[in-house]
Order: structure tokens, then sequence, then C-alpha cells
């Protein structure tokens, strides 16, 4: 597989004939098995790549809807692909597409955007009267098209539109602050709801939007305009007043994840106990029952926001750990990720103690302690009093012949293979993710971690093994964190706790800030560490000599560990985000070696990727040396997480 885009399939298949479901393997052998592929030929693959590098830089959707249709017809499951449709459905709207080349686009993959389901109802007319129909009606309740579409729709198919229709389309214009049509469409509604679009529909036109129509502080359309509206007049505190003190919603948002938005801005600008409130109410915009994790990136991401505003603010500001409790474990249900799922449960588990609920906080700790390999559910077994459980399993599972073909056959199986050939580390990372991230069944997993470890691709593992465990498949974690040959006399646990956070091992990482190589140094900090080393600085040695850049970061690791006085998580701060920093927030937040509290110190960090960045780093630490106590220097003794935090 180490040469796969070049090799005949017999002898592709051959290579993953017979997998493996323990994925030990000496550090020596990656390496070996990814000079093998460095030293092929570029396949046919990179010309695909270099198509999508294209269109990946194309922030704007300049390039013409044919240029994306036509790749991503012959290149399903490229990473980003649902960013690159969305920029395709974009150039609908400005340039003419013939009925069969959007018929083709869309023959497997329905279109998302509201804009593209209008256009693609219109190109249904003559091939399929009743489909174009049911798209047409799809596309008139959501708003948002042109005003042609808008016109051809009514006149072909407006007869058949209800009531119900029409008042549907006129609150999704409002939701999308679409002053012009909605205007255009206040005539269809229905007299009893008209009042309240009017006063929508003022707002929008710049009108206060004052309005004694039945209801109209239970609606949450008229809430969200006005809200809004309020805001960007500088009127922020009647703002939070509508939320706070109004009543239950009547019906739910058209658009959730515009209401949740609206909330966490309304809420991160309300007090202390406020913000619980407003946090409290975010439930009502879903049925009850709904699963927040399956929902968009930012429904997911501004809702986990608002819960853990008002969670943190009810627990630390008010002491009141039954009012955060709910909103903690809300936090943890709504995320994806291991790491955000687990953090959470375990801050729902310190609530109920805090309010003395032992059982409910023994719950949510055994719910954290699943995701034992993460921060909070190596820090919830310690309130368990649990040990640390063995990371050395196998996959429950092996790959069926069905699912070994298809793999083969999948054009991002060959592409990543390519990437990892001789690709920037910028695009070779979103192929790594991409295939993890496409990877559900134990099996499908299984053959991405082969692929990993037959391209000699560190980077790939750590992302396959993230994606397994946030699927729910055990007996991944050791190809998710795999050894380096590290240079004599260095710190070997922390140099693969930090190459794994800040590069994923990938030697010729290159971040947007500019830091290099394996242990992502920044050039400055590098020559500094070279000069007290006694050893020439070379900015290219941080990306081609391994060796070198795991002896600057060992040093300038242990260099910090000693500065903070033995403090591993104030180090590995300033590791990330510099000293400076580090010092600035004790001076603010207090000194966790002082008072203990290292939870709540962490939490508080001012930048969110150093406060995920130490989280991670710990985590990484206490697993290698579980993993591999025995490379840990300290007798076989590996460290517990409460070890780290001191």
């Amino acid at each position: 597989m180490s040469s796969m885009v070049r090799l005949p399939l017999v002898a592709l298949v051959a290579a993953l004939a017979a997998p493996s479901t323990a994925f030990a393997q000496d550090a020596a052998e990656w390496d070996r098995n990814r000079a093998q592929l460095v030293a092929q030929q570029p396949g046919p693959m990179a010309r695909e790549i270099t198509r999508w590098e294209r269109l990946w830089e194309d922030r704007q959707a300049q390039l013409p809807f044919t240029e994306y249709a036509s790749f991503l017809l012959a290149n399903p499951g490229f990473p980003d692909e649902t960013t690159l449709r969305a920029r395709a459905e974009q150039r609908l709207r400005s340039e003419f597409t013939e009925p069969g080349v959007l018929l083709r686009f869309f023959a497997n993959e329905d279109p998302v955007t509201n804009y593209a389901k209008a256009h693609y109802a219109l190109a249904l007319m003559g091939e399929d009267r009743a489909a174009s129909e049911r798209w047409a009606l799809e596309a008139w309740r959501g708003g948002e098209m042109s005003p042609t579409a808008e016109a051809a729709l009514s006149a072909m198919y407006g007869s058949n539109f209800s009531q119900a229709d029409q008042d549907a389309r006129m609150d999704a214009l409002l939701w999308q602050r679409d002053p012009e049509g909605a205007a255009r469409q206040l005539s269809r509604t229905s007299p009893a709801k008209r009042d309240l679009f009017a006063a929508r529909l003022a707002i929008l036109q710049g009108g206060d939007g004052a309005t004694s129509a039945p209801g109209a502080m239970a609606d949450p359309g008229y809430l969200y305009n006005r809200s809004r509206e309020l805001r960007q007049e500088g009127q922020t505190p009647q703002a939070i007043r509508n939320i706070v003190d109004g009543p239950q919603l009547a019906s739910l948002p058209f658009d959730q994840t515009a209401w949740i938005t609206e909330l966490l801005a309304v809420a991160r600008a309300a007090g202390t106990r406020d913000s619980v409130r407003v946090a409290t109410r975010a439930i009502e915009a879903f049925e009850p029952g709904y699963d927040i994790s399956i929902g968009e990136y930012r429904l997911r991401d501004d809702y986990t926001s608002l819960m853990w505003l008002g969670g943190t603010n009810a627990l630390w500001q008010l002491g009141d750990g039954a009012a955060a409790a709910p909103l903690f474990y809300q936090y943890g249900a709504a995320a994806r990720t291991p790491q955000t799922r687990s953090k959470g449960f375990f801050w729902a588990g310190e609530a109920y103690r805090r309010a003395g609920n032992t059982a409910e906080a023994t719950r949510h700790y055994e719910m954290a302690a699943d995701y034992a390999d993460k921060f909070y559910g190596l820090m919830a077994l310690n309130r368990l009093g649990r040990d640390v459980p063995s990371f050395n399993q196998s996959p429950e599972g092996a790959p069926t012949e069905a699912e070994r073909q298809a793999f083969l056959n999948q054009p991002i199986t060959r592409a990543v293979s390519e990437v990892a050939r001789d690709a920037p580390w910028s695009t070779g990372i979103r192929f790594y993710r991409s295939i993890a991230d496409q990877a559900e069944t134990v099996g499908e997993h299984v053959l991405v971690a082969e692929l990993a470890r037959d391209i000699g691709r560190r980077d790939l593992a750590v992302n396959l093994a993230d994606s397994a465990m946030e699927d729910g498949h055990k007996g991944f974690t050791q190809i998710g964190y795999p050894t380096l040959d590290t240079p004599p006399g260095t710190n070997w646990t922390m140099i693969h706790a930090l190459a794994r956070q800040e590069s994923q091992f990938a030697e010729n990482a290159i971040s947007h800030a500019g830091a290099r190589g394996l242990m992502q140094f920044m050039p400055a900090t590098a020559q500094e560490e070279a000069r007290r080393a006694r050893v020439q600085y070379s900015a290219s040695r941080l990306i081609d000599d391994p060796q070198y850049s795991m002896m600057l970061g060992s040093n300038h690791i242990e260099r910090l560990i000693s500065y903070y006085d033995g403090s591993y998580p104030l180090a590995i701060a300033a590791y990330n985000a510099g000293p400076g920093n580090v010092n600035r927030w004790l001076r603010e937040n207090g000194d966790p070696r002082v008072t203990g509290d290292w939870l709540r110190w962490i939490e508080e960090i001012g930048f969110f990727e150093t406060k995920n960045y130490v989280q991670r780093v710990v985590e990484n630490a206490v697993v290698y040396e579980h993993l591999y106590p025995e490379r840990t220097g300290r007798a076989g003794e590996p460290r517990l997480v409460t070890d780290f935090l001191r």
C-alpha cells in the first residue's frame, strides 16, 4: 500500500489482503514506510489534487459552476466536499446553467441552499413534473431565491401553494432578513398573521417593530428580528429583558442556528444570573429529545458555547450546582468529539457533587470515564477512584471483503497516498482528516489504520484514532499514539505528548503563524534554544531533521518546567502561548500552585487554543506512559493525570 497510486490493483489488493487488528509498530517502521512512499514518482491522482487545491483556494467562489461540478462528480469524498458544493450552488446566483448540467449535478446529491433548490425545481420542469413540484414547494417555503425564480415558481405552481405555505415563506424571508422579498410576499400572507409579519418587516426596514399583535413576545421570529435590531441600536438591555422575561416560545424557530447564535450574543452581554436564564431557555428551540450533536457545525458550536457560559456562571459565580449541572450535561450531549463530551459530563458531575447529589455526580463521572484517554475522562476516573484502563486493546472486528473493495475503489484512498508523498502539510492534513472522518464501521476504521501504517503517516493515524473514538469504536488507541526514535537524554514523554498535539508528528508541518516542523518552533525560539544548546541554528533542519527538532523541543519544555518550579500545566501553556501570557494569567486569575484549583485555572486561560492545548498535552502524556511504561525512565511506573497537575 505504500505505493498505492502506482501499483497495479492486484498488487494493491495483495498489500491489503491480510489486515492486522494489532497496531503495535516501532518508530523505525513508520519512517521506512514513509521513505519508500516519498521515493515514488507522482501518480495520476496528482492532477486531481491540484484541481482540488485550486477549488479550495477559491474562497469567493469566482470559478465557474461547471468547474466545481465536474470535479465533484469525478471525485466524491474529497476533503471539504460540503463546502465545495456550497460554493458551486453559490455560483448559481450569478451565472446561467443549462438544466441538463444541473440535473446531472444533483442526480445523487440533493441541493442544500434554497437558492439551488429553486433552480433545481425549474430544471426539472421538462423532465419530471412531479419532482419539480415537490422541489418547488420546498423552495417556496424555504424563502430565499431570485426574483426571477420566485416569479417562475409562482406562475407554474402558485395555485397549488396553501395559505400555510405562503405564511411559511414569509416567516423564512423574515428570518433571512430579506426585506425586499418579504415586502413582495406580505400580501400573500393570512390575515390572522399579517400584523405580526408586518411588524417584523418594519424592523428590517428600519422601524422599531412595536406591535400589539397577539402572541408577539412568544413568537421566535419576532423575538429574533427585534433582538438583533435592539442590539444594533445600542439597546441591548431591552433585548436581554425580552429573552429573559418573555413567555415560552409558541413554536420552533425556522432557523434554529440563527436563534441560538442570537441567544449566545444576548447571554454574553447579560449579567451572570440573566446569562444562566438565557442558556436555560435554549432548549425551547428544539423538539423534545432532539439530538443537537447531529446538527450543523455552527449550531453545535454556538449551542455548546452557550451551555458552557451558563454552566460556568451558575457554578463558579453563583455557586448553584443544581442549575449548572443540566447545562453542563447539555454541553457534553450536544458535542461530537470525545474531548468535549467528556468535559461536559465531568463538569455535570462536579456540579451535582457541589449540589450534594452524589448519585447523579457518580453517574455523570461514569459517562465521562467512557472516554478514558481524554483529559476529563482521566479526571473522572480519578474522581471515581478507578485505575486507568489498558490502552493496548485491538479493534473488535475486521473489514469485510465488500468494505475492502469499496475502500480500494474510492478516489480519496488513492489521493491520500499521493498527498502523503510530497504535498504540503496544509493540503495533506485535510485529506487525512477527511478519510478518517468518512470511516464509520470498525472495518472501515481498520482499513484507514492499515493505510496510515503502510504509508508511514503518523498524522493520519492520530486522526483515525480520534475518529474511531468519536464513532464509539474501541481498540484504536495504540495506533493513534505512534512512537518516535527520540535523541538520547531527552524527555521521551513530553516529546511525544507535545509532538502529537503540535504537528500530529508531521515533520513538514508549517503553521499559519510560521511555527515549523515536528515540535512547531517559531524561528526566534528555535534560535534561542540552539544558542543555549551550543548548536548551529538551521531553519531547514526544523523541517528536515526530526532529531534536531526533538532535541530543541525537549530542551525548551525542560527549561519551562524548571522556570515554573516543576509545574507541567504552566510549562505546557508557555510552550504554546509564551511565558509572558502565562505570567499575565497568573496575575489575573491567581496561582493554581497556591490554590490547588488547576481545573478552573486551566479553563480560565485567556486563549481557547492554549486551554485546549494544555488538556490535550497532559492527556497525551498520561496515555503514552501507560502504553509504554518502560520508555519513561520511571522504573515502569506510569503517572496519573493528577501527577501532571502541579
